[in-house]
């Protein structure tokens, strides 16, 4: 009777870890996926900002730099996240240049080019969002049982979310948007 009750148990066990498996398997290709659509906007951001600095030199007629350091956003080892923040500070400079020169409302190259700026920004934000979720559900099912268990033996480890945050991280406050 006792080696049913073990025998039952353990295939509980294995089926559990199963499910969890596939469950897993899912959310690992949902975050690849939108990674890679998180990866393209970004690209297509970095070729806005440097595209933005030539026009911004032709319209205002300098040679004068625009942007300090750009070429870092060419760098090949550089994060998704990272590359994301950097970005942003490039962009941020973008708008205060665009609200500073009136010169530049009225070139359509450059009208395009914030156009195109403000739509990857809406759907980076969409992305972001969606891969955050997708980011907990995976990090909140490799902590529980018996997927634990596989974790710890697979050496998975958790997600980072968009905001380099942990799931375990109690410090609320440093969000960096």
């Amino acid at each position: 009777m006792l080696i049913i009750i073990i025998t039952l148990i353990v295939c509980i066990i294995v089926f559990l870890c199963a499910l969890y498996r596939d469950k897993l398997s899912f959310i690992n290709v949902k975050l690849e996926n939108i990674e890679e659509k998180i990866n393209s906007i970004l690209i297509k951001r970095r070729a806005l900002v440097l595209d933005s600095e030539k026009i911004i030199k032709e319209v205002l007629g300098t040679s004068k730099q625009i942007y300090e350091n750009l070429s870092e956003l060419s760098n090949p080892n550089i994060s998704m996240m990272e590359l994301d923040r950097k970005l942003l500070i490039y962009i941020n400079e973008f708008y205060l240049i665009k609200d500073k020169y009136k010169k530049l409302q009225s070139s359509d190259e450059f009208q395009k080019i914030a156009f195109e700026i403000n739509e990857t920004e809406d759907k980076l934000n969409a992305y972001k969002e969606y891969y955050n979720d997708a980011a907990l559900k995976y990090n909140k099912l490799i902590k529980g049982f018996p997927q634990k268990i596989i974790s710890f033996l697979k050496r998975t480890k958790e997600k980072e979310f968009f905001d380099k945050k942990s799931i375990s991280d109690t410090d609320y406050g440093d969000f960096k948007y």
